[in-house]
């Protein structure tokens, strides 16, 4: 996943720089947008996707290509899904529908997504599985790759900008979804993030690579919290993607 911000004159240069606590606020709004994307794109709209279109429902304006792939956009963001689906006793259906209860998802999203407070360049390719699609509580487990290179203005400090270019790595564990609502209302998702951040146009310029260790864990109130480096918290709110930096 890449990310980027800006501002500076005199300037820092690192390839492994110590983390301010602006560099985790940059980071977490980067992480944020990407998961959820002002509550309308990202992974969690993904999992949702890869559940409706597992049972045979395909989300609005997407369209299903006669190679059986499903493609939509979202924010300026092309996504894609190619599913294979089995019904509850492990026999491989047809076409995937309301007798699914488990799928194969290969999901890649990418494009320029442009939101009010950040402006990216995305590209992400991934796997997981969905198995309980015919009870109450499915459970997605999977792998992702993400890079993501932005211009974001801080919700955290108002009037400074940056640059993030972000590759991340992801692992998605037990995350449970409510296979009523689609709704992820469990389970955590675990990256490994590798940022490069630059400013410019202050006194203060910064040119710093660092790295962060993440993980995101989902509630049941369409919300989740991430951690960063086990020191840093923010609430992420899925309904509208606002990002809250909490005591920790």
């Amino acid at each position: 996943m890449t990310f980027v911000s800006a501002a500076a004159c005199s300037s820092t240069s690192s390839n492994d720089s110590p983390k301010l606590q602006e560099d985790y606020d940059d980071t977490a709004q980067a992480i944020s947008s990407a998961i959820a994307a002002d509550g309308n794109g990202g992974d969690v709209a993904a999992m949702s996707d890869s559940a409706s279109i597992a049972l045979g429902v395909l989300p609005l304006g997407f369209a299903l290509d006669g190679s059986g792939e499903v493609h939509g956009n979202r924010f300026g963001v092309a996504y894609s899904y190619s599913l294979s689906c089995e019904d509850a006793q492990g026999n491989g259906l047809p076409a995937c529908g309301p007798l699914t209860d488990r799928a194969d998802v290969d999901v890649s999203w990418s494009g320029d997504l442009e939101l009010p407070n950040l402006s990216a360049a995305v590209s992400r390719d991934g796997s997981w599985t969905i198995d309980g699609l015919q009870s109450d509580t499915a459970v997605f487990d999977g792998q992702s790759s993400f890079s993501f290179d932005s211009s974001l203005r801080s919700i955290f400090r108002p009037g400074a900008e940056a640059s993030l270019s972000i590759d991340a790595d992801a692992s998605y564990e037990a995350v449970a979804v409510s296979t009523d609502t689609h709704d992820a209302i469990g389970g955590q998702a675990v990256l490994d993030v590798d940022v490069h951040k630059v400013v410019t146009g202050t006194d203060h310029d910064v040119d710093k690579s660092f790295s962060v260790h993440a993980e995101l864990l989902f509630s049941a109130d369409r919300k989740a919290t991430l951690v960063l480096d086990d020191e840093q918290a923010y609430s992420i709110d899925f309904a509208t993607g606002a990002v809250v930096h909490l005591t920790r």
